[in-house]
């Protein structure tokens, strides 16, 4: 007779870029809040979210893991995905093979138009124009505005009219869009390409355009775009 052979088979392990992306959406971090806040290099936390990089960081070591484990109230064997993540953390459905998003617990609110945002050459604007009118949508960002984009430059993806609404408290995401305003006045929403603790490096949303990196000291401000909206959505007193 042949002997039946056991195998045992250790559950999957959790890598630490993902736990630490879901720790950061838990408390709603940007990569540069989560910089200032724990006092870790930004270069560090952008290489351990993107494992995959030229950079990337696949296995942290402790003095790098270590301050961001204190930072968030969780181990380091938690944070390196050996362990669970306190209930509280985790999606309420229960883990899967999707990286999950923030629950959406309320209804469409409304979100308030601050100006009107003439395009100019290469995407960027200087000042706004006065614009009435409001949309509905979902946001779970208590400062989320809305800016009307008028112009071509960043056709076809964004079209004249169209409305993007922006969450100043949200994290930044590589590959989605952000609203940059510069310390000259111009401003310009961008396809973020990636951020470390030097500079933001982002692309046209009209290829033509090309791509630009911008040193943190020429920032005044950076927010995550949530939606881009048709001029159908928006609402008005009549």
């Amino acid at each position: 007779m042949y002997a039946l052979e056991r195998r045992i088979i250790a559950p999957m392990q959790t890598p630490i870029s993902k736990v630490l992306s879901r720790l950061m959406a838990h408390q709603g971090l940007s990569q540069v809040e989560l910089h200032r806040r724990s006092r870790v290099g930004q270069s560090t936390i952008s290489r351990i979210l993107n494992p995959g990089g030229p950079k990337g960081i696949k296995d942290p070591t402790d003095k790098q893991v270590r301050p961001l484990a204190e930072f968030f109230g969780v181990t380091s064997d938690q944070l390196r995905g050996h362990d669970p993540l306190p209930a509280e953390m985790l999606d309420p459905r229960g883990e899967s093979n999707t990286e999950p998003g923030p629950p959406i617990t309320t209804a469409p609110r409304r979100i308030e138009i601050m100006g009107t945002a003439q395009l100019g050459d290469g995407g960027f604007w200087e000042g706004l124009d006065a614009a009435d009118g409001w949309v509905e949508t979902y946001s779970r960002d208590e400062n989320a505005y809305a800016l009307r984009l008028k112009g071509d430059s960043m056709a076809p993806a964004i079209r004249d009219g169209w409305i993007a609404v922006c969450e100043p408290g949200h994290r930044l995401v590589p590959g989605e869009y952000v609203k940059i305003t510069l310390r000259d006045g111009r401003s310009m929403v961008k396809e973020l390409l990636f951020e470390n603790s030097e500079a933001v490096s982002v692309m046209s949303i009209n290829s033509a355009h090309g791509r630009h990196n911008f040193e943190w000291g020429e920032i005044t401000d950076i927010h995550y775009v949530g939606a881009i909206l048709p001029p159908s959505k928006v609402l008005c007193w009549i």
